[in-house]
């Protein structure tokens, strides 16, 4: 038996109640959108009700001098849901490093010019002795303009770098090389979360699309989105996450514009002629039942019943808002639940957008993550 001393009781006196503020300070979001007209927070009593402001913005006191909850009251906003499945080309902003190795001269000899420069994996090339690189046959044609003498402007995180590098010369590909893996393009499979008609853009995916090899988000010039016309879809089971096969369209359906933590988003010409719903705020979720709607079968987007298990109204805009099980017995029979390619997939409850699939559980494929619809909403009006 363990017996506390009166000097363990005093410090748990002043801690338990110490944690238990920080907890509930933190979980006090310091930005609320909620949109006229729809249900809005209560905040220790204080009403931030769409219904009892007008538009605008509004600045509640939380805790005296600690903490200020900004309330934006927004016009009522309304999307087009789709579950589209939809093929995703990214170039990126410069050319992506993803790893270094060594190089042999003509006599045998081995160097590692660019790691004894100092460039890492996930260095952005933007640059080669001044001159913009944009892909890697530019790279390679910059490089062997000036026999080898180089200087790499490279991006870090938010940092600008110039790392002089001697690139050494093989006579195997008659060239001068770095010693760099890299990479200027991706392309996959996602979902289509929802037109915006306001503006004609969209938002998909719910994340954002990371490089492979360094799971760092991509900085993209460009990209375009194409419809894809489903093969197969490989189940997930036993821990192993399935995916979606497929093959994109010839045509062109839409241009990314952004790249996000969020998803990806773009403008694009080919808005369905579909009644709009509305977009919920965060605040209106509700755990239990609620729909999903993809395409699985390349028959065409349809809904699947889901149950929100857990809801986390935090401030910062994650991947992770909330957690949903997928309940639909055909859903489970074709997929085994959450499959790679369905990141995007729109989310309904009580008739409104309320969110998007971005992550599925390793362990349980039945169980996802999703996103609020408000943040995806918010960075469609950003970029047009």
């Amino acid at each position: 038996m363990v017996i506390k001393t009166k000097k363990s009781f005093k410090k748990s006196f002043i801690l338990l109640p110490l944690i238990l503020f920080l907890a509930i300070y933190n979980s006090i979001p310091e930005k609320i959108t909620i949109f006229e007209g729809q249900k809005g927070a209560m905040l220790f009593g204080i009403s931030a009700k769409a219904d009892n402001y007008k538009i605008g913005k509004y600045d509640f006191s939380i805790f005296p001098h600690l903490k200020t909850v900004s309330v934006s009251v927004l016009p009522a906003a309304y999307v087009i849901p789709s579950g589209e499945a939809i093929g995703v080309k990214l170039y990126t902003d410069g050319v992506m490093v993803i790893g270094s190795g060594s190089v042999t001269d003509s006599s045998g000899k081995t160097y590692e010019p660019a790691k004894n420069a100092g460039v890492i994996a996930g260095d952005r090339i933007v640059a080669v002795n001044g001159s913009p690189v944009s892909d890697i046959d530019g790279l390679k044609r910059l490089v062997n303009a000036e026999n080898g003498h180089t200087e790499l402007s490279i991006i870090r995180g938010e940092n600008s770098l110039i790392l002089p590098v001697n690139a050494v010369y093989s006579e195997d590909t008659n060239s001068y090389l770095l010693g760099l893996w890299v990479r200027d393009s991706a392309a996959g499979i996602g979902t289509m979360t929802f037109y915006n008609p306001e503006n004609s853009t969209f938002a998909a995916v719910g994340h954002g699309i990371c490089d492979y090899d360094t799971n760092l988000l991509m900085k993209s010039h460009s990209g375009s989105i194409n419809f894809c016309r489903i093969k197969s879809v490989k189940k997930s089971e036993n821990g192993e996450i399935g995916e979606i096969l497929g093959e994109f369209s010839a045509k062109n359906e839409g241009n990314i514009l952004l790249n996000s933590e969020t998803g990806i988003y773009g403008n694009t010409a080919s808005i369905p002629d579909i009644n709009p719903v509305p977009v919920a705020s965060r605040f209106e979720l509700e755990t239990g039942y609620a729909e999903l709607l993809c395409d699985v079968d390349g028959l065409g987007p349809r809904a699947y019943k889901i149950e929100i298990t857990r809801i986390s109204t935090s401030a910062k805009q994650s991947g992770k808002s909330f957690v949903f099980k997928v309940t639909d017995s055909a859903l489970l029979e074709k997929t085994g639940g959450i499959v790679q390619g369905m990141s995007g997939s729109p989310i309904l409850q009580n008739g409104k957008l309320v969110g998007a699939v971005t992550h599925v559980f390793v362990n349980d494929a039945s169980k996802g993550y999703g996103i609020f619809a408000e943040n995806m909403l918010d960075t469609t009006c950003m970029i047009r």
